[in-house]
């Protein structure tokens, strides 16, 4: 590579940059063409030149992903000197090379977990959610890095954005990303209990993981311990509030939240939010046209009910005299406009009916845009609840009339519980939007308040990340390579 180049790289100097293209228009073409180069990128972000980057990333896209002789990324090598804001600034430019994978298959995502960066950590999950289906060559997702390195606080955070994500896959993710085994057929469980890391079994424990044998936590302690079910439970629990303690120190507003522990009415409406978003639009569509038919059927049902309703008032009689059509029995008061079954079987028709009417509701609620106008045909599908309602009261026989006011309460509850979850759920999803524009700012003025130095071990401080065992530490670059 040239030495102008070179040396216009290491002290971030755009001018010299601009001067050498004008020299020579292709000058970073043959870089390009060679698969693994340190690029001016890679030289410009081990400096921490950030403006330099930037207009290189502008220049050649195709830097940013490729890899040095050493392995390493432009991204990798800011991570690994410490330039926070450099990385902020990589990611902003192009969230998915959080998922570019260096040595030994380690993405960004894989580092700050290792070292225990639970700031970067979240960042990273928030430019790109995905960043957490990477595996090393290994075999070991971020989970099992958690574990072998026994960053506690990493696990937490990790636990708390599988539980807590919305996103499409979010379901998979919960499922298999748990349960993933490494190259030696060993999933992130059955690391925490050869280690008997009983802080890391119980967060593994609240995403129901089990180890390579298909066993839980609680089913593995009962075993190793002799201890019956009851009291490996309780141990696990007192692990909960010995993790969960610490987790109060943190600083980040959503680095807390990830590693709270979870609420029954949160669990609720993440799920729905999640099951929302697997949804496509055609789907959508179709289940608006088939839910609105529901609702037009079922709300014409209680207008024109079966065996119609009284045209007359007809009064009671006030002697002794029996209707000898109706089996001796006296008659009964009844006014115009009430159904004329008996009140028992109108009470089993309307709760019927008003289960199908508030289901067809409610999918129609969920199901569209949580905008003005969604929320304009909310409150209108409420006031066509509330007429609903207020028919049945109107039609309904008197000896009926206490339990369809009960089931009236009861449906309107729930119906009120069930649309403040699935809010709830919307808004938890426009926090994490929310946090994410944050956590970019917060990332792009890293300072050693934001960020101490403990964060990091001296050595990612002064030349890259600490070897792992059996792995060699990444040389310093060599321009001239």
């Amino acid at each position: 590579m040239n030495d102008r180049l070179i040396q216009a790289s290491q002290v971030g100097d755009i001018d010299a940059l601009y001067e050498l293209i004008r020299e020579e228009e292709d000058v970073l073409r043959p870089i390009d063409e060679k698969m693994f180069v340190d690029s001016p990128l890679h030289i410009a972000a081990s400096s921490g030149q950030s403006r330099f980057a930037m207009e290189m990333i502008n220049l050649m896209p195709s830097f940013t992903k490729k890899l040095n002789k050493s392995g390493l990324s432009p991204m990798h090598l800011a991570l690994l000197n410490g330039y926070f804001e450099l990385v902020s600034l990589f990611v902003h430019a192009d969230p998915g090379l959080v998922r570019v994978k260096g040595r030994g298959g380690l993405t960004p995502l894989h580092y700050a977990t290792k070292h225990g960066n639970i700031h970067l950590m979240v960042y990273f999950l928030l430019a790109c959610p995905e960043s957490i289906e990477d595996v090393t060559v290994r075999g070991e997702t971020v989970l099992h890095i958690a574990v072998k390195t026994n960053m506690l606080e990493a696990l937490e955070v990790l636990i708390g954005w599988l539980q807590r994500v919305c996103h499409k896959d979010a379901l998979d993710w919960k499922k298999f990303i748990p349960n993933w085994r490494d190259e030696q057929g060993n999933a992130a469980l059955d690391i925490a209990v050869s280690n008997m890391q009983i802080q890391a079994i119980q967060l593994l424990a609240e995403i129901k993981a089990k180890n390579s044998k298909g066993e839980d936590a609680s089913q593995i302690l009962q075993g190793q311990t002799q201890l019956d079910r009851r009291e490996v439970l309780k141990m696990l629990r007192r692990s909960t509030s010995v993790v969960k303690a610490s987790s109060i120190q943190s600083t980040e507003r959503l680095t807390a939240v990830l590693r709270s522990k979870t609420r029954f009415q949160e669990r609720f409406a993440i799920y729905i939010a999640r099951c929302r978003m697997r949804i496509s639009d055609d789907v959508i569509n179709a289940l608006l046209v088939v839910a609105g038919l529901i609702l037009a059927a079922t709300y014409q049902t209680i207008y024109n009910p079966p065996g119609s309703v009284h045209q007359d008032n007809i009064g009671a009689i006030k002697t002794n005299v029996t209707n000898s059509s109706t089996g001796g029995g006296p008659l009964r008061d009844v006014e115009a406009g009430t159904v004329i079954m008996s009140g028992g079987d109108f009470t089993l028709f309307s709760v019927c009916n008003s289960l199908t009417l508030y289901l067809a509701l409610n999918v129609i609620s969920l199901l569209v845009p949580d905008d003005f106008f969604g929320r304009t045909l909310k409150l209108l599908l409420s006031w066509l609840a509330l007429c609903y309602y207020v028919s049945i009261l109107i039609i309904s026989p008197s000896s009926s009339v206490a339990p369809v006011i009960c089931t009236i309460l009861a449906w309107l509850l729930f119906s009120i519980v069930y649309n403040i979850l699935s809010v709830y759920s919307r808004k938890f999803c426009a926090f994490q939007k929310k946090k994410q524009m944050e956590l970019q700012q917060l990332i792009r003025f890293y300072d050693a308040k934001l960020c101490p130095e403990e964060l990091l071990s001296a050595e990612v401080q002064r030349r890259g990340a600490a070897a792992a065992p059996g792995e060699e530490t990444c040389p310093e670059i060599n321009p001239s390579a």
